[in-house]
């Protein structure tokens, strides 16, 4: 494969694509469907790729509600069922909502408490018990409590006060027709008083029709009226206050296992429901690139590697510096494999290839680390640059004091130098150098570096890029490049700003290598305008 795509035309063809300008310019076609575009598809993507997310919280959600379950168990609750009688054609449903009202008034409450000495407020008291019709003649009265003891207590207080409550409502519902009665009765008499004075008997029917007499009929009538009345209101009431608690007061049997299962399963509903909820937001308000085709659309490179993460955990004990074992992981032996494939071995310029870490220094410190170890131990003269500003590479290597200096592992009659700049002057310090025959056209005033720079057969650069310091002195170093990006940890703006400043800098972008790659990623990881490009010119030569 050519190490500078697309430099030279196809025969035939009048276009020409300069590496920087033309291959990966910024431009919009339709290929792609537009960025701020959620689909199905999106969604069901971002829920796969945060299962554990998700999965957690539900789990979360599960031992809470055991835990809620076990801790806080369910209070007792007791019931009372009471036989209500009402008048004869009155409504049923309407009659038992108006006991089931009477039964939660504050009155019934305040009685309670001052019947049982409770040490609470009425208020607190009906929240403790429920009361519901279950047929046109039965209400149950259902009362929690902390023992069945109490529940079962409280709901018999609770049915007897309410009927004796509902008695008294009764009786005063008679009480109105009582003084009518009594009314009806005097205006009777006062009217026999005024037929005896006008000299006429009252007990007489053949007493002439007088206005006395007429008075005296007219009070009679209402009087029987209103004491008919009364009778049908006693009978009424009598048979209203035959109402009676049909059931004591028992405890409800709830099962444990049924209680634990309905919290359980809340718990999980919840947890499940929070967690799809935030990967769902998140997936819609982050602008992290997790496909290789963002990624090598806002990098303007070919994705040419996608692998998993690296091991990036050492227990405490152990030194940082490389392992056997790291060498030997797969990821890493894969990346070492890929960047090796990448350096064009040439006399002239010494080769050269800097790796420019986006977001995940440890792992490519590891593999520039196992990438130099192995040229050294195959018996080239490697020079490595920690141009990181962290150190991670010299220490894995064995140096953490600034300059350049002989690694611990390299071997009798091999080299393997790195160079680790000072901390204070800034990653760059010492660097800018402009390319010549051999990489360099001057010294550095550094005579370790200078060294070690005249007996390479390789440069190995790991780096780290800011826009405040842009990559003008990674261009001294390397002409080639490698971005390594790690999928979702990235928005494509800091991507795309360090594909940006390599170019700037006239550094070519031979590949990007992705870790940790999407599981749902299906796409290939090429640039758009490369894509575009290619198919056309194929297309041209064809022809």
């Amino acid at each position: 494969m050519s190490n500078q795509p697309y430099s030279d035309p196809p025969a035939g063809s009048t276009t020409w694509f300069d590496d920087d300008d033309g291959l990966f310019a910024d431009e919009t076609t339709t290929s792609f469907p537009p960025d701020a575009l959620v689909t199905y598809r999106f969604l069901r993507d971002a829920i796969r790729r945060h299962w554990r997310i998700w999965l957690v919280l539900a789990i979360i959600g599960l031992a809470g509600g055991i835990t809620t379950a076990v801790a806080l168990p369910t209070a007792s609750v007791s019931s009372a069922r009471l036989l209500l009688t009402h008048r004869d054609g009155e409504d049923p449903t309407k009659a038992m909502a108006t006991d089931a009202s009477l039964a939660t008034t504050r009155t019934v409450a305040e009685r309670t408490i001052e019947f049982l000495k409770l040490p609470e407020t009425p208020d607190d008291l009906l929240k403790e018990y429920t009361v519901a019709p279950l047929t046109d003649r039965v209400l149950e009265i259902k009362v929690s409590a902390k023992t069945s003891e109490d529940a079962t207590k409280l709901a018999t207080a609770l049915a007897q006060t309410y009927l004796i409550f509902r008695k008294e409502q009764i009786a005063l519902q008679g009480a109105p027709l009582s003084r009518d009665y009594v009314t009806a009765q005097n205006e009777e008499t006062t009217a026999e008083q005024a037929v005896v004075a006008a000299g006429g008997n009252p007990n007489s029917p053949e007493q002439p029709q007088t206005p006395e007499m007429i008075r005296l009929g007219a009070a009679r009538d209402k009087a029987t009226y209103v004491r008919q009345q009364l009778l049908d209101e006693q009978v009424a009431a009598s048979k209203m206050n035959s109402s009676r608690m049909l059931d004591q007061a028992a405890p409800v049997l709830v099962s444990a296992k049924r209680t634990l299962a309905i919290k359980a399963m809340t718990g999980l509903m919840a947890g499940l429901f929070i967690g799809l909820g935030f990967v769902v937001v998140r997936a819609l308000v982050s602008d992290r690139a997790w496909k290789r085709q963002d990624i090598a659309r806002s990098l303007g490179a070919r994705v040419r590697l996608s692998t998993g993460r690296p091991p990036r955990w050492r227990l405490w004990p152990f030194p940082k510096r490389l392992r056997a074992s790291q060498q030997q992981n797969p990821e890493i032996k894969l990346m070492v494999q890929h960047l090796d494939q990448r350096i064009i071995w040439t006399k002239r310029p010494t080769p050269a290839l800097a790796v420019v870490s986006v977001d995940d220094v440890k792992a490519c410190a590891l593999a520039v680390a196992s990438l130099a170890v192995s040229y050294s131990t195959e018996g080239r003269h490697v020079l490595a640059a920690d141009l990181t500003g962290t150190g991670l590479l010299a220490a894995t290597l064995g140096v953490k004091t600034p300059g350049t200096h002989e690694s611990q592992f390299s071997e009798p009659g091999k080299r393997l130098d790195v160079f680790l700049p000072d901390p204070v002057n800034g990653p760059a310090e010492g660097c800018y150098l402009r390319l010549g025959d051999n990489n360099r056209s001057g010294g550095t005033n550094d005579i370790a570096l200078d060294a070690a720079w005249d007996v390479a057969d390789v440069v190995l650069t790991l780096a780290t890029l800011t826009p405040a310091l842009g990559a003008e002195h990674l261009g001294s170093w390397a002409s080639r490049a490698a971005v390594v990006v790690t999928a979702g940890r990235s928005t494509t703006a800091k991507i795309q700003a360090t594909g940006e400043m390599l170019r700037l800098a006239g550094l070519q972008i031979d590949t990007a290598v992705v870790l940790r790659a999407d599981r749902t990623d299906e796409g290939v990881g090429i640039a758009e305008l490369e894509s575009s490009t290619r198919t056309a010119d194929i297309e041209m030569f064809e022809r």
